[in-house]
């Protein structure tokens, strides 16, 4: 039984106060989910990448740069803050198997950040997800609590997509916990739209992945590696050997 009583813990009435009930018991499920029954479900957020005629957006104050393999110690040296959690492991590991950081600076410091993938990506534990080679794969955005609202990361968003499509992308996508209420809003904010649901359940040796077809049609899919990669048709073809096309197009609701 969910219980949101007074003395709950501070973070659980913050997050009731700013998010209201229905999200906080929504919120409390989900944990109750992954932490019981090793459940996790997640909305699939995509948008069309396509060149833009506009200029770049200029912030005063602020400058957008794109991060990428061999940059490794020019990124470290502009994370100024613990919390930002750009250690050496990670931004190595990322830039070294062709991820690209796109990050906002305010005096050399970086201030706002995301990532992007282009292969198969590590998200948690053993688990990864892949997608096919139309998408870019966006994961771990964060911005600094006194910069927030600001909307810092359009400032990025240009130079990432122009990227993207140089790599042959045409498709941003990414997931999103269906209780991360603040993601959800910020994946909006930045053009994608919500196609489907995908997740897992991770039981010991049990691992059962799932996805609605919209998600389908993008090959996004949750695999563990010489468990379920094998088994697992392939998610880029339809029965006929054609790649499906996406339904979703600019300006419309998937849902």
């Amino acid at each position: 039984m969910l219980k949101l009583q007074r003395h709950d813990q501070s973070g659980d009435l913050s997050y009731r106060q700013r998010w209201g009930l229905v999200s906080t018991i929504r919120h409390k499920l989900v944990g109750r989910l992954d932490q019981m029954a090793g459940f996790h479900l997640y909305g699939i957020y995509c948008r069309p990448i396509a060149p833009r005629a506009l200029p770049e957006p200029v912030v005063p104050g602020f400058c957008a740069r794109l991060f990428h393999r061999g940059d490794e110690q020019e990124l470290l040296a502009c994370v100024m803050r613990p919390e930002l959690k750009l250690n050496a492991d990670f931004v190595h590991t990322a830039l070294g198997k062709g991820d690209v950081c796109a990050a906002v600076l305010q005096d050399g410091k970086i201030v706002s950040f995301n990532w992007s993938a282009f292969t198969p990506t590590r998200v948690r534990d053993d688990v990864h997800v892949a997608f096919d080679d139309r998408c870019r794969y966006g994961y771990f955005a964060f911005t600094l609590p006194e910069y927030r609202g600001r909307h810092l990361l359009r400032m990025v968003s240009w130079r990432r997509d122009r990227h993207s499509l140089e790599q042959g992308r045409t498709f941003s996508i990414a997931y999103v916990s269906i209780d991360n209420q603040s993601s959800m809003r910020m994946t909006a904010a930045l053009g994608s739209r919500r196609v489907g649901f995908a997740g897992y359940l991770k039981r010991g040796s049990v691992f059962l992945p799932f996805r609605t077809d919209r998600v389908r049609e993008h090959g996004f899919r949750f695999f563990v590696p010489d468990r379920t990669d094998r088994a697992c048709e392939s998610p880029s073809f339809d029965s006929r050997g054609q790649r499906p096309t996406p339904t979703w197009a600019p300006g419309t609701d998937p849902e």
